[in-house]
């Protein structure tokens, strides 16, 4: 009779100790979700018009420069770290919102 009752305590407190976890999670991705949402546009448009300045500095200075030691290719990698950047701010978006 005493391991019934044992066995009933450990589920009750490990039924509360997930409905305490849950609810933490809860008031963590609420806020955190909606300061990315709110911020999403500007992140955006901040990394977008980074990646594409940069791509567009790389072609005009490799066509238009007679620089030898222009890093082209270091500023096309920079401009696609920009597009992994805004990819990955989506996907932690994704994380958030519980998708």
């Amino acid at each position: 009779m005493d391991a019934i009752a044992e066995s009933t305590a450990t589920d009750r407190l490990v039924r509360v100790s997930r409905v305490v976890v849950a609810l933490l999670w809860q008031l963590i991705r609420l806020p955190v979700l909606a300061l990315l949402v709110v911020l999403e546009p500007v992140v955006r448009l901040l990394l977008g018009a980074c990646a594409l300045i940069a791509v567009l500095c790389a072609f005009f200075f490799k066509l238009a420069s007679s620089r030898p030691d222009f890093p082209f290719w270091g500023t096309l990698g920079f401009s696609l770290g920009c597009v992994a950047l805004l990819a990955a701010y989506h996907a932690l978006i994704r994380v958030f919102s519980g998708r």
